[in-house]
This record gives structure tokens, sequence and C-alpha cells, in this order.
């Protein structure tokens, strides 16, 4: 089986079909050379590569690359047969651009089309007439918005990663356990149908009772559970923090029996695809069952559990819809890593610190998918909110590259706010500005990421779309970018003053 995230793409190369033409035995192996050499650079880079012309040999075929309208329509049956995302075409020697017209109008796909500068092959010439012809004819919106790429292979692999993107999350299903819109918060909420309609396949909703229901029964019928996974708790190096009434040895086993229940529920549910969840939480569960679910957001989001490898769900709080597209788009496009999520705490030119109230993936502790490292680095403390209940607190460590974005919409219409920037050293940088205090103020035993994107706070903050933030390890903003591309949805660059001033003044110009 396929790996789930990675893309799927089918590599053509064309030919002259002209029996006088510059087809030549010398000329067909070097499109075979090429077409060889651009495949392996796709392979080494994490692409699945499906090329159908070795499938086109025959003892009566003295040429390579697909030469007439009967070659496309075999390709074409071919690829039916395939699971494939997007195309990439490369130009190697002239072919007719019609040919290319025509594979694309049977075998509609995301195209990109890819040449080097070879001033002795002709390439060039090839490969803007058919851009041109392809932009022309404009047969399908494939046709019309297909990519080119002049000699960056590394283009490509971006390009793949978010076309695949994209599909990926067309394949994909969210729950919303509790639903959504907690405390009142309009952006919370979303129009699911519209949704389904482009960017995923379901949005699931369920209450949180069969979390609390399905714990209690953990509780009473199956402690030994309980009792296995906090003691790989311990043995991986969390700090627990007891008191009288947030952390009692009653509430740390109601907040572990709800995650067991979590991960009992989305094995149920294997077969709907499921990649994110919600948990509303408050006032429900933390008002009524008594007892915050951090451990949802802390744990469902990381690779391992007491039983060893596990899928990583990005998970988010209070329904957040939006807010957890962003994060499953994060992870398609970076699956190794957990998306940090979290409420927006302070913003300055040098900073934006944000930390979710009482729990974000403690895979950013230390930036390790290894349990053994990120929790020795994790302090299970008194929450904040609700009746009871643990929060898990980290600082989270320096990482050259970090990418930040959010999908918010302005009166019905959908934007993707994202951008680059570095991750700091948060305990550093707060305890400089705070001093003492920064264990004391708001969300103090959150666990905290600090990035700085090279802005103005000011600028960030009149044009930023939601309360919460969220951010993967590494540059994905041209993935992002070209997911985004195929839900017509604009990017706005958070990394960018110019880019955020203009979209200020554009919204304010026409309201949205």
């Amino acid at each position: 089986m396929i790996d789930f995230f990675r893309p799927r793409v089918a590599v053509l190369t064309f030919t002259d079909a002209r029996d006088e033409g510059i087809s030549s035995d010398t000329v067909e192996r070097h499109l075979e050379a090429k077409q060889e050499e651009l495949s392996l650079f796709l392979q080494g880079q994490g692409v699945h590569v499906v090329n159908p012309l070795s499938a086109l040999k025959s003892e009566k075929r003295s040429w390579y690359g697909i030469r007439n309208l009967c070659e496309v329509g075999d390709v074409v049956q071919m690829l039916k047969q395939e699971e494939v995302d997007a195309v990439i075409i490369g130009a190697w020697t002239w072919s007719p651009p019609m040919l290319i017209k025509e594979f694309i109008r049977k075998f509609p796909r995301p195209l990109m089309y890819y040449t080097e500068n070879d001033p002795m092959a002709g390439s060039l010439s090839q490969f803007t007439a058919t851009c041109a012809s392809l932009m022309e004819w404009s047969v399908n919106r494939y046709a019309l918005r297909h990519q080119r790429s002049f000699g960056n292979k590394m283009s490509l692999i971006r390009w793949a990663r978010g076309i695949a993107a994209a599909a990926r999350m067309r394949e994909s299903a969210l729950m919303l356990w509790g639903g959504t819109y907690a405390v009142h918060m309009d952006h919370l909420q979303d129009d699911v149908n519209k949704l389904k309609s482009f960017m995923v396949r379901d949005v699931l909703q369920e209450d949180q009772y069969i979390l609390v229901s399905r714990a209690e029964r953990i509780r009473l019928e199956q402690s030994e559970r309980l009792d296995t996974y906090f003691s790989w708790l311990k043995r991986m190096g969390l700090t627990i923090v007891y008191d009288d009434i947030m952390v009692t040895s009653e509430a740390l086993l109601q907040q572990a029996a709800l995650l067991l229940a979590a991960r009992d529920r989305l094995d149920e549910l294997a077969d709907e695809n499921i990649r994110g969840v919600s948990i509303k939480c408050q006032p429900e569960i933390y008002g009524e069952y008594g007892v915050n679910p951090c451990m949802l957001p802390a744990f469902l989001p990381f690779p391992e559990n007491e039983e060893g490898p596990q899928r990583i769900y990005p998970t988010v709080c209070e329904g957040d819809i939006k807010g957890l597209l962003t994060g499953m788009m994060l992870h398609v496009l970076n699956p190794d890593v957990p998306p940090a999520f979290g409420d927006l705490v302070s913003v300055g030119d040098d900073h934006i610190e944000f930390a979710n109230c009482g729990a974000g993936s403690v895979f950013w502790a230390a930036n390790s998918g290894k349990a053994a490292e990120a929790l020795t680095r994790v302090e299970a403390a008194a929450n904040i909110h609700g009746k009871s209940g643990a929060a898990f607190h980290y600082f989270g460590v320096p990482a050259p590259v970090v990418t930040v974005a959010r999908l918010t919409r302005i009166n019905g219409r959908y934007y993707m706010q994202a951008g680059k920037g570095r991750e700091l050293d948060s305990e550093e940088f707060l305890t400089q500005r705070l001093g003492k205090t920064v264990r004391t103020h708001l969300g103090g035993t959150w666990g905290k990421v600090v990035v700085d994107l090279g802005v103005k706070g000011e600028n960030f903050v009149r044009i930023y779309g939601a309360n919460h933030l969220h951010a993967t390890l590494g540059d994905v903003t041209e993935e992002i970018e070209t997911a985004c591309g195929e839900w017509n949805i604009p990017v706005i660059r958070l990394d960018s003053d110019d880019s955020m001033e203009t979209f200020y003044r554009e919204i304010r110009k026409r309201g949205g």
C-alpha cells in the first residue's frame, strides 16, 4: 500500500511525430535518459513515480516518447488504473503541442511542465509553444492553470507536495467531539457543506458524552490500562506536580481515561479516514464532568504511546474548524511533525507567543517525536481553567525555520494566512521579558511556543483572522500556496509587512 502522505506523480515525455523530423535513435535515447534522471530525482525526494512509457515499448516501436494520439489514449488508460495526484511532463525535444493538450483533456490532473536550458535540443521552443497553446486552448482548468519550471527541480518537489496535500485533504474527514462554537466565538464555526464541496470528504460530529461514558467504563473495567499508561508517562520522564484541587490522582485518572476513550473511538472509526479531531471541552466537560480533557491535544498529536508507534492526529479545542483544517494541512505537508496549536498570548515586533489553554502537542517540548526526549521537558501542573485537571507545561526550543499558518474567512471568502520564521528559545525569551513572572503570567502552566516572523507586531494583529495559531517545522510556504491554489484560496504572507499592509487596505476598501 502506498504511503498516504506520499505524492503520487506521473512522469511523461513526448517526442516528434514527424517521420522526416528531428527524431532519431540518438534523440530517443536522450529522452529516455532524461525521463529516467527526472524520475530517479523525484523518487529520491519521496515522490511515488508512475512511468507508463516503459509499458509502451514494443519491437515495432523505435521511438521512446509519446508520438501520436493512439499512444496518448494508451497512456491515459494506463494512468486511469493508478492513483495519480498530478502529472509532470519533461520537454526535452520538439513534439506537437496538440498531443499534450489532448492528453490533459483526457486525463485532467494538475500539470507541471518542466524543461532545462539546452540550446542543442530545441526543448525551450517546445516548452514555450506548448505552454502558450495550453493557455490558448484552455481545454480545462488544468491546461489553463498549468505550472512551469525552468531547471529548478526542487520546485517540482514542493509543487508535488502541495498538490498531494490538497488531494489528501479531499480524502480525509475530521471529527468534532462536542461540535463547534465554544464560548460564543463565531469564527470557530464554518460552512460545513461548503468545505465538503472542495476541501475535505466529511466533517463528523459526535457528542462528547461518547468519550465521557467510555472513559468511565475504562476506569471501572480496564483500570490496568490506566496503570500501564501512567507507568509509561513516568518512565518517559513526565513530571507531575500534585496539589489538593486541580492535579489529584482522581483528576489525572479522568484525564487519561478520556484520552484512551478517544483513541479507542478513533480505532473504531478507521474506515472514515479521520485525520484530525477537536474536543469542544468548555463548558461541558470541564464543568459538568469536572476535569479538563487536556491530554487529548497533548498526546493525540504525538507519534508514540505506551503501546509503541501511533497515528498522529492534529488536535484542537473549542470546535475550531478552520484551525483544525489548518493543522491537518500542515501535518499532510510535514507528516513527521505534529502541528503546534495554541492561543495567541503576546505579539511584538520580535515575537509571537502562543500557548493552548492547557495543552498543545508535547512534541514541541523538544521538537522531537521520541517520548523519552519530549516528556522529560513536560510538567503536568494545575490548569487555570475548570474544576480540576492538569495542564501540560513546556517551553518550546529553538528551530531555525518554522512555518505558521491559519485558514480564515471574511464575508464568506476563505483566505490562508501563512509565513515562515524561526522558533525562539521560549524560556530564555520570556524570562528576559518577564523575569520571575514567566511562570505566573497568562497560561504560565501551558506549553509555550515563541516564533519570530521578522514583521511588525501591529501589522500582524491588524489582519490576523483568529485567536489560535498553528505551526510546523521547516519552510512549507510554497507547498501551502500550491495547495491553496487548488482550492482558489488567496494566501497572505504573515512574514511580509507589505503583504499584510496590502491585505489590510484591500479588506477595508471592499469589505471582504
